[in-house]
Order: C-alpha cells, then structure tokens, then sequence
C-alpha cells in the first residue's frame, strides 16, 4: 500500500472469517484490526471512534449488514465500506449501491472467501483522489454563481483520454471549475446545479466552447493537436439558436470541427425532442463530434442512442469500478461493448481508478478510457505538464530498449 490505513474494523459474526480478513488486513500493513461480532457492536465501535475503514458482513444475526449500513447513514458515520457476503454478485452489487445512494463512500463488494488481491485492489481507492467525488458540500449561491459567470471565474480543466491499447492520449474532456478569488477552487457540484436551475447551462457550454477553443489554438502552436470534448446540457436542446451559435464560435477559432465534440450529459431530454434531435442533426452536420455520456446508467441512454447521431459512447464509472468477476456486471458491459461495435462508435471507459479497472476495460476491447488511474482533470499548464511527462517516460523506454 502506498499509504498507511491506521484502523480498520472489521465486521462479522463468523470468527474463522473475521479471522481470515483480519489477517488479510495485516498482511496488506494494516496493524491490529479491530473486530465487531454483529451491527450493533460496530455502532458501539464506530461511535467511540470512526476507523478508516469498514469491511461489513452482510449475513449476521439481530442487525444484519443491510440494516447497518442503513444505521450509517442516519448517524452520519461517514467511514469507507467495503461490503463482503458469500451470496451471489448481484446482491452484494445491490447493497453497493444502495450504500452509494445513501451517501456513503462504498469502495466496492467482494465474495467470500475473501481474496488478498481483491481486498489490496479495493484498498487503493481509498487513496484515490476523489476530491469531487466526495460528499456533496452545500450549494453556492445563486447571486455568486452569477457573478463568476460574469466575471469569468469559471475556468475548464483537461482531463487526458487515452487508447487502452498503447496509453496514447487522444484527447481531453474540458471539464469546469470555479477559481474563486477567496476560496480557491471549488467543484462542479457545488455551482453546475445552480447553473442549470437558473437556466445558463447553455451560457456555461459556449464559455467553456471558447475557452477551450483558445487552448487548443494555443496548443496547436507547439505542436499538440488535440480533441476536446465539451459537456452540453440536455437542458439547453431546444429553441432554434444553439447550433448557429456553436457553430460561428468554432468558425471564428478556425479549429477544425472534427477536433471538438460534444458530450450529452443528462440521461433524458424531457418535452422538446424534435428540437433536441433536430439540434443534434445540426452539430452532426457541421462536422463535430457526439457523445452520449453516462451509457449505462438507465433504460433512458438506450432510447437516446436511437434517436441521436452519436459517435461516440461513454461508459457510465458504475459499470467500470470495481467491475471484475461479477458476471452480471459483466455481461452488461460486454453487452454495451457489442452494441457499440455494431453501431461503429468510439468506446470510453470513465472513472478507470486502478491497474485491475484499466485490465478488464481494456482486455474486453474497449477503444479509450479516462479516469484517475491516468490523471485527474488538470488546469492548462498542469495538463502540458504531464503530456511532457508521458513523452519523457516514453523517450527514456525507447532508449533502454
């Protein structure tokens, strides 16, 4: 382990296997456990003093693991989870995402008997830097939202996609964050909301449209030329104005429009479907790219995708993360994977975190894939940063060989 985890407490009532992840903890650097037969002795002990972690039985007499993690939410005791059972994939996947629901960090499940590399792979996501993936913090205000919309406070921030085959960056995903002059950054989840209730998403997409517009003129000069993908709200396909505007912005930068698509970023596009698609047919024509984001996450993404002219699918993190040897995760995956194929669009895996997500993505044939196994979205300066750093790692390899 790269970091130290300090205090784990294990949860279950059989003593042979409390036993066996005990020792399991220890083998991975993790000094003296501490042990809770049932639910309520975990709430004793997370109560008197919250662990790093958490691994929870699900099967146990009086309060089973369900029930605990229920318990968990209610009395904010925000600890890692790592959920273990010897019942089926789907279950333990059931009760992942209902701990995920509840607002807990649910690092993923594991069948029993429990597995050294299945426990050490989980572990290092604790580490992971998910900064923005984290509780949700209280929403900014409306009149600030406004201002650093006017002010030009909302700045993108690149995050690499790479081929799964090779690791060859292929393009970036500009993703938003707010540089407050007094609070430094702060996340999308704590203004995009705000943005999209007041109705500027589509003020925010054509911000975010010239702005890495720019970047990509600026990094065409040195030589890095490079497709950006931009988030486009579902909420702002309707009127009759957008595509005209997309288009006199990528026009005026005179950056090819093959170099630039747009990732559909909500799962259903309400009362205005002949707008969206006829907004979708626009951009398609104009030359740019299509992308529908989060595939995976509900029925509603299948019915986008026959309607949309997309090129490209992105795989929703849910079906990613911690997704090796559960067979009916699998199977959707492949699923997704086969159709893609069949439909000639370009795979992306999001929210790859660890060697064995990059492995099962990649092994399954999937194109590209992005996440914090690679990078985390990176200011401008910080992304030619870690470009150089890649070609540096790649120029020393190919002078050791």
């Amino acid at each position: 382990m790269t970091k130290q985890i300090n205090d784990v407490l294990v949860v279950e009532d059989s003593v042979v296997q409390r036993q066996h992840a005990c020792n399991l903890c220890e083998q991975l650097g993790i000094a003296q456990p501490r042990q809770a037969a049932d639910g309520a002795e975990a709430l004793a002990r997370m109560r008197e003093r919250l662990p790093d972690l958490v691994l929870i039985d699900l099967e146990m007499p009086h309060m089973d693991g369900v029930q605990l993690i229920q318990q968990m939410a209610k009395e904010n005791l925000a600890v890692p989870i790592i959920v273990t059972s010897g019942k089926d994939y789907l279950l333990i996947s059931t009760v992942e995402l209902m701990g995920r629901e509840l607002g807990l960090q649910v690092l993923g499940g594991i069948k029993k008997p429990l597995q050294k590399p299945a426990l050490e792979d989980l572990l290092r996501r604790i580490w992971a830097p998910r900064s923005e993936h984290g509780a949700e913090q209280e929403l900014s205000g409306e009149q600030d939202v406004r201002l650093a919309l006017d002010q030009g406070q909302l700045l993108p921030y690149f995050q690499p996609k790479v081929t799964l085959d090779g690791g060859l960056l292929k393009g970036a995903e500009v993703l938003v964050r707010w540089r407050h002059p007094e609070l430094g950054i702060i996340p999308p989840s704590r203004f995009v909301p705000v943005i999209e209730a007041c109705g500027w998403a589509t003020e925010l997409t054509l911000a975010m449209l010239e702005q890495g517009l720019a970047q990509w003129q600026e990094w065409a000069r040195r030589g890095l030329r490079l497709p950006l993908s931009v988030n486009l709200s579902a909420l702002s396909l309707k009127g009759t104005t957008l595509a005209d505007e997309i288009d006199q912005r990528i026009r005026a930068s005179r950056v090819p429009p093959r170099f630039i698509v747009f990732e559909i970023t909500e799962t259903a596009v309400a009362d205005n479907l002949a707008e969206a698609i006829g907004i979708a047919a626009r951009l398609r024509l104009s030359g740019v790219g299509l992308s529908i984001d989060d595939f995976g996450t509900g029925f509603a993404t299948f019915q986008q995708l026959m309607r949309f002219p997309f090129t490209e699918l992105k795989i929703d993190q849910s079906l990613v993360t911690s997704v090796a040897n559960k067979p009916h995760l699998e199977a959707v995956f492949n699923s997704i994977l086969e159709l893609a194929r069949r439909l000639q669009l370009t795979t992306v895996a999001e929210g790859i975190e660890t060697p064995t997500d990059l492995s099962f993505v990649g092994e399954r044939g999937c194109v590209m894939g992005q996440g914090y196994y690679f990078a985390k979205p990176l200011s401008a300066e910080q992304f030619e940063g870690w470009v150089k750093q890649r070609l540096q790692r790649k120029a020393a390899k190919a002078e050791e060989s």
